[in-house]
């Protein structure tokens, strides 16, 4: 099709009429009216007091702006005109409600050669039409209504928002009755009300159904319980094109023929983008109101008109809730509502209990990890690791630990203690019963622990209080086990025992004490993080964690020092060559003097002088005094 051409009308059209805007009365004539030529019955500027009386399904062109086409919209829909719009500068809400071109010529096609008229709804607020949306309160989007934002003005947006109100961000009172006289009294930051679920980036982000022309409205109700949570959804809405559609915990979604909002307080709110006050919103859809011309980039819904509500309002504030969050700026921090107190405190009670099941995972788990240490099998500690129940208790004595409360705390501490003496009775049982008395590698690994396995402790602390808070990732705790091992150091600890070697006890406790202690912390910050507890309450446990992490902190300090000093000497002289000898397979072992363990590569036989200059050399490298202890190996 030609752009330029003039659109030719099918020749049973009805008589067709034009209402533009007076101020654009040149515009009028020099552009649209040569493309219509013959064809335009009668051509009028609005004036609302003296619309022409055309009869029912004349063909009525509309060159407006959003202003005067909602003024013309209900009249147009009662007198049941078909109605096509032409894209005036002004006609930005209703031209990206209704899909019309932005170029007149395929304006003009869509309305006069497009597809038959439609039946569209209309959103009323007020008794004033609704083309895109209405926004109660302060809901902080990163743009309005039609395409995108691109990431730059989504990032400018949310530098705008940091900067303005969010750090008095409050939420206000709402009480919300649906068609079917549902009423819900809640507190929210605000809403978004739209007939279309792609008119807003808010519901174009959340929403599946988009509802286009099925007679409802929907209303996204906005109660985030702190800032944060507000924070990590702008952040997340940085990167739309990654998000999946699913509804937000703190978003409220109704879906209604009517709604009417009410508020002890006066009613802020954009219509369309333009800032408006009412003491009452009542908001109506008409379905099937408007014979539209629609343009081309319109896309609607099948015509079929729904009865079914949707109320999904499980996350909004209510009763206690919503008295709290009403009365004060919202906190940085979300608090857990009671509902959600309740039912962890109730779980980590039970794990706070030396149940039957909890006792005989505690020894199976010990005897496989023991089995496993002796015979060097990494797979049968892993299978000890996720067969032990020790996580549980720990977790409960870190909620013990933040709200102090002394009841959790002696379950947990009972039920812990209990599972630490199995562990070192039957560990050292079965070291009487197997006749091995050699440290394998995997003993030797956890007799020298440093802060990296203090590091492994709170991050498998904190992800282990989260699964414990949020079922959704609970099956992530078998991984969280096996991250922190908390059995194998108890099992080498009773190895020790049953040889009677402190040093063995000594190191493997150590290791054991690092990841209860660190679990324990993580867990204390994470429950306070999530709300679970005020830190005024939290504050004596906090120490009190803080001070034994500080406790074994410092021979872990000493422990890492020393794998850094080791590391640097194995780089210095692995596949260094000195005297025609190179040197290979490097081992330390702190002492003074340094112990060196090293295979020399040589082409011929080395005596004693030979290894001695090669020792003499090491010492120059190294700068100290060595022990070396060497085995040659001929290379030809």
């Amino acid at each position: 099709m030609n752009d330029d051409s003039t659109p030719s009308a099918p020749p049973d059209a009805p008589s067709l009429g034009l209402l533009f805007d007076s101020a654009a009365e040149v515009m009028m004539r020099d552009q649209i009216l040569p493309l219509l030529e013959d064809r335009l019955a009668q051509a009028l500027p609005y004036r609302p007091s003296t619309l022409p009386d055309w009869p029912e399904g004349m063909t009525v062109l509309a060159y407006l702006d959003d202003a005067a086409f909602g003024e013309l919209a209900p009249i147009a829909a009662a007198r049941r005109w078909r109605l096509g719009l032409l894209p005036h500068p002004g006609l930005n809400q209703a031209r990206l409600c209704f899909g019309v071109a932005q170029r007149l010529e395929h304006a003009l096609d869509d309305a006069l050669n497009g597809q038959k008229d439609r039946r569209v709804d209309l959103l009323y607020c007020n008794g004033r039409p609704v083309f895109n949306s209405v926004v109660v309160g302060k809901v902080f989007t990163l743009g309005g209504s039609g395409q995108a934002p691109n990431w730059r003005t989504r990032f400018q947006s949310i530098l705008r928002i940091l900067r303005s109100g969010f750090g008095a961000m409050k939420l206000h009172p709402y009480t919300l009755t649906t068609g079917k006289d549902k009423t819900l009294a809640t507190a929210a930051l605000g809403m978004v009300i739209v007939e279309e679920g792609g008119s807003s980036l808010l519901s174009r982000r959340i929403l599946d159904d988009p509802g286009s022309n099925d007679g409802m409205l929907q209303a996204l109700v906005l109660a985030p319980h702190s800032r944060m949570e507000m924070l990590r959804f702008l952040l997340a809405a940085l990167f739309p094109a990654s998000q999946h559609k699913k509804p937000l915990r703190f978003v409220g979604h109704l879906k209604t023929a009517t709604l009417t909002v009410t508020s002890p307080q006066p009613l802020d709110y954009l219509h369309d983008g333009v800032w408006t006050s009412a003491r009452r919103l009542d908001l109506e859809v008409k379905p099937k109101a408007l014979r539209l011309l629609p343009g081309r980039h319109l896309n609607l819904g099948e015509d079929v008109v729904q009865t079914k509500e949707i109320y999904k309002v499980q996350g909004l504030p209510v009763g206690e809730a919503k008295a709290a969050l009403i009365s004060k700026p919202l906190p940085w921090l979300h608090r857990a509502s009671t509902e959600e107190f309740r039912d962890l405190y109730l779980a980590l009670r039970d794990n706070a209990r030396p149940s039957p099941a909890y006792l005989t995972l505690m020894v199976l788990a010990t005897l496989l990890a023991t089995i496993g240490l002796f015979a060097n099998s990494a797979p049968v500690i892993i299978g000890a690791m996720i067969l032990a129940p020790l996580m549980a208790p720990i977790i409960s004595l870190a909620m013990a630990v933040v709200r102090q409360d002394g009841v959790l705390l002696a379950g947990s501490l009972k039920t812990l203690g209990l599972g630490i003496l199995l562990a070192l009775g039957f560990a050292a049982m079965m070291t009487w019963v197997i006749p091995l008395r050699s440290v394998t590698g995997e003993i030797a690994a956890r007799l020298s622990p440093t802060l990296l396995d203090l590091g492994v402790a709170i991050v498998s602390g904190v992800a282990g209080a989260y699964a414990h808070a949020r079922e959704e990732v609970a099956r992530s705790l078998a991984g969280v086990a096996i991250a922190v091992a908390l059995v194998p150091p108890l099992a080498v600890s009773g190895i020790g025992l049953g040889w009677g070697e402190w040093t063995i006890f000594q190191g493997s406790f150590l290791l054991f004490l690092t990841n209860l202690f660190g679990i324990v912390l993580a867990g204390n910050l994470t429950f306070l993080l999530l709300g679970f507890g005020p830190f005024g309450l939290a504050r004596r446990g906090l120490l009190a964690s803080l001070a034994l992490v500080a406790v074994v902190s410092a021979p872990l300090g000493v422990g890492f020092a020393r794998m850094v000093e080791e590391k640097a000497v194995v780089q210095a002289l692995e596949g260094w060559e000195t005297e025609g000898v190179v040197l290979r397979g490097t081992a330390v072992q702190p002492g003074d003097p340094l112990h060196l363990s090293v295979r020399l590569l040589s082409s011929s036989t080395l005596d004693g002088a030979a290894v001695e200059r090669v020792k003499r050399a090491i010492e120059a490298r190294l700068d100290r005094p060595v022990t070396l202890e060497a085995t040659v190996a001929i290379r030809r």
